[in-house]
């Protein structure tokens, strides 16, 4: 807080199971990219997510807000075999979302050898409902950042390599069609 008493920061907790109580997170945070969701059915609450490069795997982190709160309550941590190089995080409602895994290697000499040649072989998973993941979209060259428009309707992704912004139009099943695309001269887009 500052002498006027704004709060300028917020606090990570999460609730016990064992004593039904508001404790501080214990999970270890290593935040990379995030979103935040605001839905018009709850306007006092915001969802926040967070990719979260732990040291027993990447996930995305997902919390609740209350606003005036000073706390972000952890909802829960999600973890797949297909989450394994998260960038960045687009929340579609307070529990579905699109993840950019902006490569396909793992190992360090692997990635650079990707990043040198432009290798298309990042891809953007979709977790939905159901609390499944699935591949939305492949064969992209380094995507990184990922954001969607006001209405849900496009999501945008830079391809960092390409270099681009390529859009695409979400479907029901979650699967990612490519629309359009904007390639860049003498720009690389990030997050």
């Amino acid at each position: 807080m500052d002498e006027n008493n704004n709060i300028l920061a917020l606090q990570l907790v999460e609730l016990d199971r064992e004593s039904n109580k508001v404790v501080p997170f214990t999970q270890e945070f290593r935040v990379h990219g995030f979103d935040i969701y605001w839905d018009s059915l709850d306007p006092t609450e915001l969802t926040f997510m967070f990719v979260n490069h732990q040291r027993t795997g990447d996930g995305i982190s997902i919390f609740r807000h209350k606003i005036g709160t000073k706390y972000l309550q952890h909802v829960k941590t999600v973890k797949s075999p297909l989450l394994y190089a998260p960038n960045d995080v687009v929340a579609m409602s307070r529990s579905t979302f699109y993840a950019t895994n902006d490569m396909r290697s793992t190992s360090r000499i692997m990635r650079q050898i990707e990043i040198f040649f432009g290798m298309a072989w990042g891809h953007i998973v979709y977790y939905g409902h159901e609390g499944m993941f699935t591949t939305a979209a492949a064969g992209i060259s380094y995507p990184n950042g990922i954001a969607r428009s006001a209405d849900g309707n496009t999501i945008y992704v830079a391809a960092s390599s390409e270099p681009s912004v390529n859009m695409f139009r979400p479907a029901s099943d979650g699967t990612l069609a490519l629309v359009g695309k904007t390639v860049f001269k003498d720009f690389v887009p990030d997050n």
